[in-house]
């Protein structure tokens, strides 16, 4: 009988070996076929199907070098230590690579992109120093060793060749549990459970059957499970189809971006000749006599009325599709708002021979916070539909109060009508876009359905979401809750009341103080501006210089100390906060103690926190406004240079309307002049309010508008054509705020586009909107030159 080896164990002559490979070849054999398999049955190569491959070949290295390791090892002789060494460094790398490509196989088979940072620099910490550790064991004798004897022995660190690989196996656990609604149960069941006998094989080897080579025997049989339930060609096809079906829906997603551009510029190149058409058309109706062109031209009106509302219920929906619907929080009045939807909807309901009601509760906070142009929409839009869609009866609107915690207050808005109502197999179609119901009722009525699809994508900007009840033949009732602000919790009280004052007060500015010793400097680059800024004081006996850019304004700093300064932000050359910077380290400008003011067509949320982090002291938007200017002066200027109006002696009253000694006819002259204006399109109204309801000072402002287009347009048509957005969006900034101030909103609407366009770099729509934009330019100064 042979003696035992210097190891303790029967010499490898006697054909005994040391450790037990047959469950590796068995393994070994079943790789084989899944390799073969897996290779001639998939013809299309995802990013699974590769990190499965890598998988398949990583393990059947390892088993290979794992069954060679253990021949090499059963020789026990000390000359083929180095090369032990070497085959088993290998063995450990090739066991620990093979842990790690199944946890990228399993992420990249359930779309995780791993984006948690810390996670990732740990990982590729561990591949580094694990490489690291196992390249240095044979100096080291780490992880393990061969003796004198040719034996194999474990280092202190041996372990890690299990803590280490069975780190990633539970990296894999971890997605399989955390994604689980990724698969179909028998899939999940046959990952977990693979998982599961890796880690059972592993433990036992370690344990209870050293000299067994369990691990890499097992693994294939696992893998078996695997390869029979999620890499099924059947299933595979349904992977394919899935990224097919996502592959398209992200084309979808790109034609409708093109359509939704493409509905937004066409929107802005038709609106400039509906205006034009309905302008000249305006001016056949004044001053023809023949009653059947007066006729046509009638139609003409109408129907170019009808055109232009759809085109902006089109730039609406394409907007907010392409997600550029901004809600913008202000103040506004309650009582105002209300009021003039329904003074907007009372003549069509008076034609239809409706009643329109109103139920306001007397609850109603008269000032609120939030976008009101919006909720306006949505109102006129519910309300426009309630009369197009009732024969007889009544439309109702009614806003009530549910709910009213300190600034906040939750409101309920509701639309009732008598009208044909919608039946329950149509309710789907309502909130589509150019969806109408009962169309062959409802064929001739004027629109495209898109009032409600935009109503309904307003309210969910607003955090809202509209419902609707209705019983055909009776009647329907739309309604929406959304919550406001509140900036005055005073009562509305009796609506009616409050209606018949607002409509019957106007709200004028009156300057009620005098500032004779005061001096204050205006800097903007727009000389209109300019005349507005002293137009609206010009009986306050205020000091006010003015500048036209940030370096005159510097030089008269120089010379001059100043209680105030009003600094425009968007110049060309030097902008406001440039110019500010500038000053403040300036040691020759007499600026200690002086409040700058910015000044900004800007009015966004946030816009006084962002201008005081610049170092203003405070804001004030434009165009401006002479309450707030007002109550801007009062708040920076020294308290003992303002004499309030009371303190003033009778005869010194400061009154904002002339006495009545204009002659009669240079009023009705103006009178005549802004008639003109209104017809043509002009917001007179609001534009007579920014200039203190002075007829005169607002026909002095459309001079001066008219004025200075040639060099406006100059500059503009130079900046576009040298593609210099930067100085462009200058430029149309201050185009866009004059236009208000003289009350041609579709032309401040056109000129806030292209400066949002130039500020986002988004030279497609400024290439195709400059042209209609110098179109309209031209036409409303020739319409103010025709006065």
């Amino acid at each position: 009988m042979m003696g035992m080896s210097p190891c303790g164990r029967k010499d490898i002559a006697m054909g005994f070996m040391k450790y037990n490979i047959d469950f590796e070849i068995m393994g070994l054999l079943v790789m084989l076929v899944i390799a073969y398999n897996f290779y001639m049955n998939y013809v299309s190569r995802t990013r699974s199907d590769r990190a499965f491959m890598t998988l398949v070949r990583l393990i059947i290295a390892a088993q290979v070098l794992d069954m060679v390791t253990a021949i090499t090892f059963s020789m026990e002789r000390p000359e083929l230590n180095l090369i032990n060494l070497i085959l088993t460094t290998a063995y450990f790398l090739a066991a620990f690579a093979t842990s790690s490509a199944f946890e990228r196989y399993v992420a990249t088979y359930v779309f995780v992109d791993r984006k948690n940072r810390i996670y990732d620099i740990v990982r590729r910490s561990v591949i580094v120093l694990y490489c690291v550790h196992g390249l240095i064991n044979p100096v080291t004798k780490l992880a393990f060793y061969f003796d004198e004897n040719g034996c194999y022995q474990h280092g202190p660190l041996y372990i890690l060749g299990y803590i280490v690989p069975g780190m990633f196996t539970l990296m894999s656990l971890y997605f399989m549990l955390r994604y689980r609604k990724r698969f179909a149960f028998k899939q999940w069941l046959s990952s977990v459970l693979f998982i599961f006998v890796v880690f059972a094989a592993m433990i036992l080897q370690l344990t209870l059957a050293k000299d067994v080579y369990l691990t890499f025997g097992l693994v294939p049989i696992a893998l078996l499970m695997i390869l029979f339930s999620l890499e099924t060609p059947d299933y595979r096809k349904l992977i394919k189809t899935l990224e097919e079906l996502e592959k398209a829906r992200q084309d979808a997603q790109k034609a409708n971006q093109v359509k939704s551009d493409f509905l937004a510029n066409m929107s802005h190149e038709i609106r400039t000749p509906i205006n034009a058409v309905l302008g000249f058309d305006e001016m056949i109706l004044r001053e023809s006599k023949d009653e059947a062109v007066l006729e046509y031209a009638t139609n003409i009106k109408t129907s170019g009325r009808n055109l232009l509302s759809i085109v902006n219920d089109i730039l609406d929906l394409s907007k907010i599709e392409a997600g550029k619907m901004e809600i913008i929080l202000a103040e506004y009045d309650t009582v105002s708002m209300l009021s003039e939807l329904l003074n907007m909807i009372a003549p069509r309901a008076r034609d239809k021979g409706l009643s329109l009601k109103y139920e306001i509760d007397e609850k109603l906070p008269r000032k609120l916070v939030g976008d009101d142009v919006r909720i306006s929409q949505v109102l006129a839009n519910l309300l426009t539909n309630a009369v197009k869609y009732t024969q007889k009866g009544e439309v109702t609107l009614q806003v009530v109060v549910e709910e009213m915690a300190g600034d906040h207050v939750v409101l309920a808005f509701a639309v009732r009508d008598t009208g044909i109502g919608i039946k329950e197999e149509h309710r789907e179609k309502l909130f589509s876009e150019f969806g109408r119901v009962e169309e062959a009722k409802t064929h001739k009525l004027e629109g495209t359905g898109l009032g409600l699809p935009i109503s309904a994508k307003c309210l969910n900007l607003m955090g809202s979401k509209m419902e609707m009840e209705s019983t055909y033949g009776v009647g329907s009732n739309f309604h929406f809750v959304l919550e406001q602000g509140v900036a005055d919790g005073t009562p509305v009280g009796d609506f009616e009341a409050a209606r018949l004052a607002e409509d019957t007060e106007m709200p004028v500015f009156h300057e009620d103080f005098t500032a004779r010793d005061a001096h204050v400097l205006v800097v903007d680059d727009v000389e209109m501006n300019l005349k507005v800024f002293k137009g609206l004081l010009k009986k306050s006996g205020l000091q006010i210089d003015t500048a036209l850019s940030g370096r005159g304004a510097i030089a008269m700093i120089h010379q001059n100390k100043y209680d105030c300064i009003f600094m425009d932000h968007q110049m060309p050359e030097m902008d406001g906060i440039e110019t500010l910077a500038k000053l403040r380290e300036d040691p020759e400008a007499l600026m200690e103690g002086v409040p700058v003011i910015a000044l900004t067509a800007n009015a966004i949320a946030g816009a006084r926190e962002t201008y005081l982090n610049q170092g203003f002291s405070d804001y004030l938007s434009k165009p401006i406004d002479g309450f707030a200017l007002s109550a801007m002066l009062h708040k920076w200027l020294p308290k003992e240079k303002i004499h309030l109006a009371s303190e003033e002696a009778e005869d010194e009253v400061l009154e904002f309307y002339p006495e009545g000694d204009e002659p009669e006819d240079d009023a009705r002259s103006g009178s005549e002049a802004l008639q003109k204006l209104s017809d043509a399109g002009f917001d007179v109204q609001s534009a007579l309010m920014l200039a203190m309801n002075d007829e005169a000072f607002y026909l002095e402002l459309l001079s001066d508008f008219a004025a200075a287009e040639p060099e406006m347009k100059e500059f503009l048509d130079r900046t576009y054509e040298k593609r210099d957005w930067k100085n462009y969006e200058i430029k149309v900034h201050a185009l866009k705020s004059t236009s208000k101030t003289i009350g041609a909103t579709t032309l401040f609407e056109e000129a806030r586009t292209l400066e949002h366009a130039a500020k986002d770099g988004k030279e497609d729509v400024l290439l195709t909107g400059h042209a209609p934009l110098m179109k309209h330019y031209e036409s409303v100064v020739q319409t103010i030159r025709g006065l």
